[in-house]
């Protein structure tokens, strides 16, 4: 949970956040009329940037340790919503690191 205070003139929200370990997955909302009580649940979505490969040569985030990640393979070119974690690449398991969309909620309240 995130809370965040608009202020006055504030009537629209842009949300983005890439998903750790994952090699190119992110949730975005996009210029969004916000009042209180609304909920949006956000699917994965591939970037489209990368392959998915799943090794940890390629992924950013902690479940890595020191790798460098993003070695830019090419991939798929187009946003998309994201398949999930399929441990592939034999450096992570699905057991640990994959989702089932959505995979965030939003939620707005008035303070």
């Amino acid at each position: 949970s995130i809370p965040v205070t608009l202020g006055d003139g504030c009537d629209y929200v842009t949300i983005a956040s890439m998903a750790i370990n994952t090699n190119d997955c992110f949730v975005a909302l996009n210029s969004v009329r916000i009042g209180g009580g609304q909920e949006y649940y956000l699917n994965g979505l591939d970037s489209g940037s990368e392959e998915n490969d799943e090794l940890c040569a390629n992924i950013p985030g902690p479940a890595c340790g020191e790798s460098p990640g993003n070695g830019k393979a090419p991939g798929e070119g187009a946003v998309h919503v994201h398949r999930g974690f399929h441990g592939i690449g034999g450096d992570l398991s699905a057991a640990g690191y994959d989702w089932r969309n959505p995979m965030a909620r939003v939620y707005v309240e008035e303070a």
